[in-house]
């Protein structure tokens, strides 16, 4: 036979089943498109070049291994439904006398039909919507617009080496499972019968165990550094435990059900609890791929949202005014030198004193060695503490305080509130009293651990926690130094000043004013200006790639979600013809199909949803902590976004389910 034969039987093949090959191959033309606009975005100039372009740049290159593995596990999934559904065809071949090495023949051509279809529409709509993204990213980075258009020639050749190769990989084991297979067991294939599925109480429990652990690990860590190091064990845990959940927990409800006499005796109930408990190996897979691939898509859209959205109420966490100063130091003495050089600076800078709010202090990071003593501690529950004197304090609140010597004011900042009547602190005892702490401004950047204010009656109280923490620390570390800080917040019209060169002008002031002063040595470590505008966009350009890739995948693996929907339900719907044509026949009207339908479709088909949902909320204490380390701490935007994004979804999904139980009822009303 020539090879034109081959080509046409291919190409007609792959028209009389175009119902499941369409699918196929527009989900192919997708992938494709999408691996070439995000490699050609990763290696564009133009987002090199860009302020914050790094940033960018790094999470696209993360999710090009993420498309990529996608991909390959995705394809192989719908090619091997795609060789299930095609058996019998291969069978018939067979016995009508065609070779293995001719079927071989017809399935290269088909890949290769489905390969240059994929090819060629896929990188045509990546070259044209590649600008567009760019565009998006230009517009959520607030950067200017490079003009021109570009082809992208290693993300031209990249894409159609890694799809190739995939094909290949397809190729090879389809032939794989046509050599091995015996054409009669082919021809009849879809007329062998599942043997009634036991309940597996074993796996039901190690599934059980595994769901347990993953859970256990989220709600059980609270440090953050650690949550990011079992984070992916945990989920590892969750996707084990779903998968031998879904296969033998799901036989055990049907079972179940079966046992409701109440329930199962009715006319709909009865057929479609006994159709899925036949076919449940098959389905439970596909419910654990929908229910992973749900949970998936809700942490990294609620997750990159959060953080987008949050993003300017960081901000004024953080900087409470337009600009900020800090100066490190570690001898008190010096304080009478730089707030004279901070004053020298303002009024050469031109910055109005009634719109600054200043303050010193003493930064320690501390946690309980006992049940109320706390001493200097860099452990992982250890705690932000930024001390002040109550004449600092009262600077920067309506609220005046008015403590003893043996008194301190505790306030959070981040964390639960103080609730002992006293504290010791470095070997001295205090009487503990509650306050507000919202009113120090930039207190603690750090986003991490808890942060609270303490406030002290007055400066000796300062120098005694300063020399007990320096006495405990420099018996671990000689050569460690503690430092104060000297903080001024500066409220300013221009938003573009340069932060280095006032940095260095500051700087330049202290230097000479400790010269005029006569000290020989002084103790000034550090000397930095931040703007709020500079930090908003640092902020900008991490989350903007947090949420571009979020989004990204989150459209391909929905993608993915509704094509597994669809293969299983039409793949059910092929299987159940017969059956349904002998209810037919022995009087089940139409309407008692259509109920048995919807029956059969709903007791199971809205499981990955609430099993998803299930999931995000044991996960909300791990992905909360790793927020932290990405400097969200506000825990009920992450809520609300959640629910949103739980509710959107859900619409989507029930959208989904009338699309494919309406598909499902036309298969099974057709005559078999």
């Amino acid at each position: 036979m020539s090879k034109a034969f081959y080509l046409k039987m291919a190409w007609e093949n792959l028209r009389k089943n175009k119902k499941i090959y369409v699918p196929f191959i527009l989900t192919s033309i997708f992938t494709t498109m999408m691996l070439y606009m995000i490699i050609a975005l990763a290696n564009n100039s133009g987002m090199q070049n860009m302020l914050g372009g790094s940033n960018m740049v790094m999470m696209l290159n993360f999710g090009i291994v993420v498309v990529e593995l996608f991909i390959v596990i995705f394809l192989f999934y719908t090619n091997s439904f795609l060789l299930k559904r095609r058996k019998k065809e291969f069978g018939l071949y067979s016995v009508l006398g065609m070779e293995k090495k001719h079927l071989a023949r017809v399935i290269f051509y088909e890949l290769l039909f489905c390969l240059v279809i994929s090819l060629g529409c896929g990188l045509a709509l990546g070259m044209l919507f590649d600008k567009l993204m760019f565009l998006i990213i230009v517009k959520m980075l607030e950067t200017e617009v490079p003009l021109g258009f570009s082809i992208s020639v290693h993300a031209l050749i990249q894409t159609v080496q890694y799809i190739s190769f995939v094909y290949v990989a397809m190729f090879v084991y389809a032939l794989v499972q046509v050599s091995l297979a015996n054409p009669i067991e082919l021809l009849h294939s879809e007329a062998q019968a599942e043997k009634e599925p036991k309940t597996k109480w074993f796996i039901t429990l190690l599934g059980i165990l595994f769901l347990g652990a993953g859970y256990a690990i989220s709600l059980t860590i609270t440090n953050p550094i650690i949550a990011m190091v079992l984070f992916f064990v945990a989920v590892i845990c969750v996707i084990i435990g779903t998968y031998l959940l879904f296969t033998s927990g799901s036989i055990s409800l049907l079972k179940g059900l079966e046992k409701n006499k109440r329930y199962y005796y009715r006319t709909n109930h009865f057929l479609s609890v006994s159709n899925m408990k036949f076919r449940m190996k098959q389905n439970a897979v596909s419910l654990a791929n929908i229910c992973i691939l749900s949970t998936m898509v809700l942490v990294m859209l609620s997750t990159t949202l959060s953080l987008w959205t949050g993003m300017m109420d960081l901000t004024n966490q953080m900087i409470e005014n337009d600009y900020t100063g800090s100066v490190t130091y570690s001898d008190f003495e010096d304080l009478p030198v730089i707030e004279s050089a901070v004053g020298q600076f303002m009024e050469q800078e031109g910055f109005q004193p009634g719109r600054a709010k200043n303050y010193n202090g003493l930064e320690l990071t501390m946690a309980p060695d006992g049940e109320e003593n706390y001493r200097i501690d860099f452990s992982e529950n250890a705690s932000y503490y930024t001390i002040l004197t109550q004449q600092e304090y009262n600077k920067l609140t309506d609220v005046p305080l008015d403590l003893t010597e043996n008194e301190v004011m505790i306030a959070p900042q981040r964390g639960p509130m103080y609730d002992k009547d006293t504290i010791e602190i470095e070997g001295k005892d205090y009487r503990a009293v509650a306050g507000e702490g919202s009113a120090i401004p930039n207190a603690n950047q750090q986003m991490i651990n808890n942060a609270y204010v303490l406030v002290v009656a007055g400066e000796q109280q300062l120098h005694d926690m300063y020399d007990g923490a320096l006495q405990d620390m420099k018996q671990q570390y000689p050569d460690y130094k503690l430092m104060y800080k000297y903080y001024v917040n500066i409220g300013e019209d221009n938003k573009d000043l340069d932060e280095q060169a006032l940095a260095e002008k500051l700087d330049g002031l202290i230097q000479s004013a400790a010269a005029q002063a006569g000290m020989a040595e002084h103790s000034i470590e550090l000397v930095r200006v931040n703007s709020k505008k500079t930090l908003l966009y640092e902020f900008r350009t991490l989350y903007a790639g947090f949420l571009f890739i979020g989004l990204f995948l989150s459209i391909l693996f929905i993608m993915a979600m509704i094509l597994i929907m669809y293969y299983k339900q039409i793949s059910e719907g092929y299987e159940d013809v017969r059956r349904y044509d002998i209810m037919k026949k022995v009087g089940l009207d139409e309407k008692q199909i259509k109920k048995t339908i919807n029956t059969q479709v709903l007791t199971v088909f809205f499981l990955p949803l609430i099993v998803a949902g299930i999931h995000i909320c044991f996960a909300f204490p791990i992905i909360s902590k790793l927020l932290k380390l990405l400097s969200l701490s506000n825990n009920m935007l992450f809520v609300w976004t959640t629910i949103g994004c739980f509710t959107v979804f859900s619409l989507l999904y029930i959208l989904i389910y009338f699309v494919t139980a309406k598909a499902y009822y036309k298969i099974v009303s057709t005559k078999p």
